[in-house]
């Protein structure tokens, strides 16, 4: 469309955030503002599945029943105004917002010298059924953009194996039955890796709630002789 028109259009429909409704003023779907009210994860969490806790170093949960993760680096808490961000981008189909949440994950893993020898980005998988519907995966739009920033390489390592039953009313150990077997790897592709593998690998996803995915992810990962998986996530659920 040529500028004259898109000015003409944002005349007369002038563009407003996604979020909060305000009148945007240069920015792409989502202002800044909104942006800037993002509450980003304190020091004070799990050093594992990067839960917010209140005193020590590992949460209890990691403590009694340790992931198959590493551990996992998050932006922020899904709380609003972050979490309508993400379901925005999620599901209503908006690649605009993509660029800019990707460098969010970037941002996070900048500071972590401890996966700096990790070559190989990988995403968790949906179903063809699940991909057909939405028309894109939104987990693996962010392991691709992420890769081209950080100079990595974004591989699909895993697949989705059948249909998970919703988890919103299970319990969290009703979570870790309900994705189990679910994920598979892809034998082909690891064998094509060598030793590009041997940092292990970044596992990226959206949202983690009780992590439940990740970890099915990982464990099906490390059973394939992978050393180290790091999940990394735009925001994880208090």
């Amino acid at each position: 469309m040529p500028n004259i028109l898109i000015d003409f259009v944002d005349f007369i429909f002038p563009p407003y955030c996604a979020i909060c409704g305000d009148r945007l003023g240069g920015e792409t779907m989502v202002c800044n503002k909104c942006f800037g009210e993002i509450h980003f994860l304190s020091r004070r969490r799990c050093r594992i599945c990067g839960k917010t806790i209140k005193s020590g170093n590992i949460c209890k949960n990691c403590r009694e029943n340790p992931p198959d993760f590493d551990f996992v680096i998050g932006c922020g808490n899904y709380v609003y105004p972050f979490s309508n961000i993400i379901k925005f981008y999620k599901y209503n189909n908006r690649p605009s917002l993509l660029k800019r949440l990707a460098r969010m994950l970037y941002s996070v893993y900048l500071v972590r010298g401890d996966v700096k020898r990790i070559k190989i980005v990988t995403w968790v998988p949906m179903r063809g059924v699940e991909l057909r519907t939405r028309g894109y995966n939104q987990s693996r739009l962010l392991a691709d953009e992420f890769a081209t920033i950080a100079s990595l390489r974004s591989v699909p390592l895993l697949k989705k194996v059948r249909s998970i039953p919703s988890q919103t009313k299970l319990s969290d150990k009703e979570r870790l039955t309900n994705v189990r077997d679910a994920y598979k790897v892809d034998q082909k592709v690891i064998d094509r890796l060598n030793n590009d593998l041997d940092g292990g690998i970044i596992v990226i996803d959206d949202v983690i709630t009780t992590a439940s995915t990740l970890n099915e992810c990982a464990r099906a990962l490390k059973e394939r002789g992978i050393s180290r998986v790091i999940g990394l996530v735009l925001a994880i659920s208090p």
